[in-house]
């Protein structure tokens, strides 16, 4: 259990996909959706480096924010030749859902961890044993939620002193910013 930091590990050029993400940015649309997938791809080798005993994997994506993030995770793994299966996720996880991915490391991502409230919802039907050998996956969450899932395997684009609440806003004020998932499909 601990947490990986992505951005650590990318080359100079590289990090213009983590600038493009910021909300201080103001990208939008198919430039920020083309910025979170490429950082997926990243994390998707770096998850196959890291655990190179495994080679079945189930990406579990928070939709709608975590759409592009999660499709280059899954990309990136199978590039790597791993056997990967895709879920969608909205609200909750059935026990079907949780029953046929027994034999694969689940991998459950979203765009952002803000609270941590989604990741928590869905880890409180899960057993400690897939808990153990689950991995949590973002481009962002603030450092003082780090310590709230330090039972399991975190895996970040980049950790931020910044926290708020995603809204239909264009700035960041009163504890309020632009929601990623607004800011990934034009909705803002």
């Amino acid at each position: 259990m601990g947490i990986f930091i992505l951005q650590e590990y990318l080359a100079e050029n590289e990090r213009c996909w983590i600038e493009r993400c910021k909300s201080s940015s103001m990208e939008t649309g198919y430039r920020l959706r083309q910025a979170h997938y490429a950082l997926g791809v990243h994390m998707g080798n770096s998850i196959h480096t890291i655990n190179p005993n495994q080679s079945k994997f189930a990406v579990w994506i928070l939709m709608r924010a975590g759409l592009p993030f999660g499709l280059g995770i899954a990309d990136g793994l199978e590039k790597q030749g791993n056997d990967v299966a895709v879920y969608f996720i909205d609200k909750e996880i059935d026990a079907e859902t949780i029953d046929s991915v027994k034999d694969r490391t689940i991998i459950l991502t979203d765009a952002v961890i803000n609270s941590g409230k989604s990741i928590g919802r869905i880890c409180s039907v899960l057993s400690e044993t897939v808990k153990q050998s689950m991995i949590v996956t973002t481009t962002v969450m603030p450092s003082n939620v780090i310590s709230r899932f330090k039972n399991l395997n975190l895996m970040t684009v980049r950790v931020s002193s910044n926290q708020y609440q995603g809204a239909k806003v264009n700035t960041i004020h009163n504890g309020k910013g632009p929601d990623t998932g607004d800011r990934l499909f034009g909705t803002l």
